[in-house]
């Protein structure tokens, strides 16, 4: 069978590449933070097979999507300076938003980075660590004629990512909606171009992001679903893995690293603010 992973371009150089060096830690802090045992954990065994499987975002601009055979995006490049952090290689499996938990669940990747929610369902199942993309869920439509709140998407077609907790908080918020799933964010806005769907739901990035000019100046926002930061999802029981990966982007903060790849992928900066939980 064939392998799922695909590696990075290999000669890619960005600012987001350098700035991934300015948060390593260095092979000795890897080793010290290790510590002692008889049992190998997942973050020991990363490091002796000197390979990072992460689950990346399946075909979700501008956080992970495949461009002329290579995989891009936000959550790509963090991938990538998490991996030239713990100095492995890294190998990236792009799963749906449906089949994230499922691949850490199955031993599939080490770590899920892919535009993941919090959720206390979720929190069950995994655990997470501090937020590395701060980020709105709300609804989005015409700035003409579209719905201009909540109330006013009774009876109207809102698309939605299969899977994601855009789809949830709009069934729960506003259930005389219609949802119409699709697969990923691209047959969404598709949809949305061709009018098929008079909204839809998703992360505020994704809606600031779309790259036709005239299709982006056409969408106003709605109504702001919740605040839904991004954090990276480590299975449970792992919790020198998940210490490793919040030293990681404790140290992307302060070099600006997260910065830098932000302002590349969403045009803005990261507020301090916008890294709480909470509803909006």
């Amino acid at each position: 069978m064939t392998h799922p992973f695909r590696s990075p371009h290999p000669t890619r150089r960005s600012a987001i590449a350098g700035a991934a060096g300015l948060c390593t830690l260095g092979w000795g802090g890897i080793a010290a933070a290790q510590g002692k045992g008889d049992a190998q954990d997942q973050l020991e065994r990363i490091l002796k097979s000197r390979v990072l499987r992460v689950a990346v975002p399946q075909e979700f601009p501008p956080f992970g999507f495949t461009k002329n055979g290579v995989l891009d995006g936000f959550d790509i490049a963090v991938a990538r300076m998490l991996a030239g952090d713990l100095r492995v290689s890294l190998k990236t499996l792009p799963v749906a938003s449906g089949d994230r938990l499922a691949a850490l669940r199955e031993d599939r990747v080490d770590l899920v980075i892919a535009s993941l929610g919090k959720t206390p369902e979720r929190e069950r199942e995994i655990d997470f660590s501090t937020a590395y993309a701060p980020t709105y869920m709300g609804v989005f439509g015409d700035s003409g004629a579209g719905p201009t709140d909540l109330a006013a998407l009774k009876g109207r077609r809102v698309g939605v990512v299969r899977g994601s907790l855009e789809e949830s908080e709009l069934k729960a918020q506003a259930p005389l909606a219609t949802a119409v799933a699709f697969d990923s964010s691209a047959p969404l806005l598709d949809a949305y171009v061709r009018r098929t769907i008079d909204a839809f739901a998703a992360g505020n990035v994704v809606a600031e992001s779309i790259p036709d000019t005239a299709l982006r100046e056409r969408v106003r926002r709605v109504a702001v679903l919740r605040q839904s930061p991004c954090y990276i999802g480590v299975r449970k029981g792992e919790p020198r893995l998940l210490a490793r990966v919040d030293t990681f982007l404790a140290q992307a903060r302060s070099s600006q690293a997260l910065m830098v790849n932000a302002m590349h992928w969403f045009k803005h900066s990261l507020s301090p603010e916008m890294f709480k939980d909470g509803k909006g």
